[in-house]
């Protein structure tokens, strides 16, 4: 079944890029600025395949400008198909049902290029307001509370899907890092997908001493996410143990009075029951978890878990794709409670394809005085 879905996938991909390719054609004058329009599209949808398949075999430079490029247009075609069509649509009404201004009728071809230009003009409006998104990430503070008495509360930031690799640098790194030591937090939770898929970016570019400069001074934890396990996993796990607290399903102590559960990925068929790995946990102290995918949220509910930190959705990183991502997911972003256990969902760091958010935005969590009842010491 995994081969029809990737079948359907190319074939929907294809299928947009030849769609555009020849509106884009009617819609332009014949001569140079066709065969320059069709040369650029064909460019771009190859260059998003080069990128994806043969991501190892140039130099990481130039698979970071081809991968920035390929993923920029993949997110274009989610614009420009559905504008496109409904161009299309008005159009064909317009024929049997004529209500358009007579202007822009007496001329289709001077029509067509304005509407060509303006289609462009919007991409680009759209294109540069998601970039900006992307630079710009939030800190956001939920309202998490227990009743557990505790005799401290440290502070907490949780961050998400970094995706470190040819398209998330060192430059941007640099800036996770700044923004994630400038909250000065106790712990620093980190919840899956640190690395895309290669790791060479990774490796070339020195990016394991940058993460080092997280400062926590109760530890740096982190569970594997899916991206993982899609390139050199063993390479990827060791880096994150050399760097971090991995825990892949395991369980750490920061403080006396709170436990970090970790588990590793879903894609991992074979981890723990989450019961299992809670077992001989005291539950009268705080007991956080970290699970990469928001699946089968219950099951933390159902063991005692207080708090739950997942990432992985990106919140759909763009709109439409972030109300599709709703309808996949119990909760596919923000805050969540389920009897006494209280969930987190971020939208993450970093980001996959393109540094673009689009109705959406990048974050980090922060959390202090999460409890009422603090024991007098």
């Amino acid at each position: 079944m995994r081969w029809i879905f990737f079948v359907s996938i190319f074939a929907l991909y294809f299928g947009a890029n030849i769609y555009l390719l020849f509106r884009g054609l009617h819609s332009l004058p014949q001569g140079m600025s066709r065969i320059v329009f069709a040369t650029a599209v064909c460019f771009l949808a190859l260059i998003f395949l080069a990128g994806m398949f043969f991501e190892n075999k140039f130099p990481v430079w130039i698979t970071s400008v081809i991968q920035h490029i390929g993923g920029t247009w993949l997110i274009s075609l989610v614009y420009l198909v559905p504008i496109v069509l409904i161009i299309d649509i008005v159009c064909l009404i317009n024929k049997y049902l004529p209500f358009l201004p007579k202007f822009l009728t007496l001329n289709p071809q001077t029509t067509g290029l304005y509407t060509f230009f303006s289609v462009a003009g919007l991409l680009v409006i759209i294109l540069i307001f998601g970039i900006v998104k992307f630079n710009n990430p939030s800190v956001v503070k939920p309202d998490f509370k227990t009743s557990k008495q505790l005799r401290n509360s440290p502070k907490i930031v949780v961050a998400s899907d970094l995706h470190l690799g040819y398209v998330t640098g060192s430059n941007k790194l640099n800036d996770f890092v700044e923004l994630i030591n400038s909250q000065n937090p106790d712990i620093v939770l980190l919840c899956g997908d640190i690395f895309d898929r290669s790791v060479r970016p990774v490796e070339s570019k020195n990016m394991l001493s940058k993460l080092k400069e997280i400062k926590a001074p109760l530890g740096v934890y982190v569970v594997p996410g899916n991206h993982e396990y899609y390139g050199d996993r063993e390479k990827a796990f060791r880096y994150l143990s050399e760097t971090f607290i991995l825990l892949r399903d395991s369980v750490a102590q920061p403080a006396e009075d709170i436990y970090i559960v970790g588990r590793d990925d879903r894609t991992n068929a074979n981890r723990k029951p989450l019961s299992e790995i809670m077992q001989g946990i005291d539950h009268n102290k705080l007991i956080i978890l970290l699970d990469h995918q928001p699946q089968h949220l219950e099951e933390a509910m159902n063991a005692g878990v207080d708090f739950q930190f997942s990432g992985h959705t990106h919140d759909g990183q763009v709109w439409p794709v972030s109300s599709i991502a709703r309808k996949l997911y119990e909760k596919s972003y923000g805050y969540l409670k389920k009897g006494n256990t209280q969930y987190y969902i971020t939208s993450g760091l970093g980001l996959w394809g393109a540094h673009l958010r689009i109705g959406t935005r990048s974050e980090i969590l922060v959390l202090e005085n999460y409890t009422d009842i603090n024991i007098k010491q």
